[in-house]
């Protein structure tokens, strides 16, 4: 090691990278000499350090020092991040170890021992794009913030305002979220990198998008979140979707028996991207009729409107219109009786639809015969009568919110 006469004084010397000293006797490459003040790196944040890594005016020994030092802002930041994913883990190391390795030598492999790839298999599945995206620094910070805990993607929309113009920085933020969550498959668990698993979030990604920032729903579905995703109480996204944009309109006094332009989009979207729009819950009810017992007439002619086949059987045979005409006859309850107004409302609406009321289930049974009494045809509803529905819709409505 040559000595301190060999080196230049701070004087001489420039701001930045010193000069190359002598060569060790034992090999002839070349070494630079960094004689830069480290002090300010444990005032970093995990941003401001890894962009300072980028430059190479620091070692990639004094980064990592910085990483590890307890004291350190960024040491501290990454820490806290890891311990909330995987408490008492090997994280934390394995992510220092991971972001002082140059963007461009960070392996699939590595990624995957990390515990990077929630759902292992999506490992395999990556396109070349997100592949880099998750190599990268800043694809490695947004998996800590959003991805790594099991709730951190909960906050992923937070400030995206559904009625107002985002930036186009805040855009290209969102888009790269949405991006990591998928490919690592934080779309569709709460596992933890430690301990991957098939646990079902209890508000999957898809459904909190469909809630709480409905334009980036097609975004989130092109990336590959599943259309027909339920969601811990078994509910399918279709009705989750369809509900939370009917009830936006409702608070705009929109009538909740209208087929809103907005809810035919919504539902021809779904179709698009593979949804079956008469999905059942895990009770084994159609999509069409649970949105019509909350209240939500208009969210599910739209459906009807855009494809869903009111005649298609369940495991027992059963389609929707028996689903509808079976509620018809129960009204011992006031709620019960809510219930069969609004299915003999849209009973009304899916025979408009091609809804077969003779069509036997496995037992034999048919629509007509829980309905005897004859429907009218759609145009047929008198004002009278659509004003009952209307009132009894927007009772279940408030019971509902």
């Amino acid at each position: 090691m040559p000595g301190p006469s060999s080196l230049p004084s701070p004087a001489a010397s420039t701001p930045e990278i010193l000069s190359p000293a002598p060569a060790l006797a034992e090999n002839d490459a070349a070494r630079r000499i960094y004689n830069r003040d480290t002090a300010p790196l444990t005032a970093m944040t995990l941003s401001q350090l890894l962009d300072a890594q980028r430059s190479r005016r620091y070692r990639t020994q004094d980064i990592w020092l910085a990483l590890v030092d307890p004291q350190a802002y960024a040491s501290r930041e990454l820490r806290l991040a890891c311990e909330s994913a995987s408490p008492n883990g090997p994280l934390f190391l394995q992510m220092a170890t991971l972001l002082t390795t140059p963007e461009e030598e960070r392996t699939l492999d590595q990624l995957i021992d990390v515990g990077i790839f929630l759902v292992p298999a999506r490992a395999r599945q990556l396109r070349a794009d997100d592949t880099a995206l998750l190599r990268s620094d800043e694809g490695l910070k947004l998996w800590l913030q959003y991805a790594a805990s099991p709730t951190c993607y909960l906050s992923v929309f937070d400030g995206s305002d559904v009625f107002g113009e985002a930036t186009t920085k805040s855009r290209a933020r969102i888009d790269k979220i949405l991006r990591v969550l998928v490919a690592v498959g934080r779309d569709t668990t709460d596992a933890t990198p430690a301990n991957p698993t098939a646990t079902a979030p209890r508000n999957p990604l898809a459904h909190l998008c469909s809630q709480t920032a409905p334009q980036w729903l097609r975004r989130l579905l092109q990336l590959g979140a599943c259309p027909e995703q339920t969601n811990e109480q078994g509910m399918p996204l279709t009705v989750v979707a369809m509900r939370a944009q009917a009830l936006r309109l409702y608070t705009a006094d929109h009538d909740p028996l209208d087929p809103h332009d907005s809810l035919h989009q919504l539902a021809q979207l779904l179709r698009r991207q593979g949804a079956d729009l008469t999905q059942s819950n895990r009770e084994g009810m159609p999509a069409p009729a649970l949105l019509t017992f909350h209240g939500l007439c208009g969210a599910a002619e739209a459906l009807l409107a855009a494809g869903a086949d009111p005649n298609a059987p369940d495991r027992s045979g059963n389609t929707l219109m028996h689903h509808l005409a079976y509620v018809v006859r129960l009204q011992d309850t006031p709620v019960r009786l809510d219930y069969a107004c609004l299915a003999r409302h849209a009973l009304v609406v899916a025979s408009g639809y091609g809804g077969d009321m003779t069509r036997a289930n496995h037992a034999g049974q048919t629509p007509r015969s829980w309905v005897p009494d004859p429907l009218p045809a759609a145009p047929q509803i008198g004002d009278q009568r659509l004003d009952t529905v209307r009132t009894t819709a927007r009772r279940r409505i408030r019971a509902l919110i």
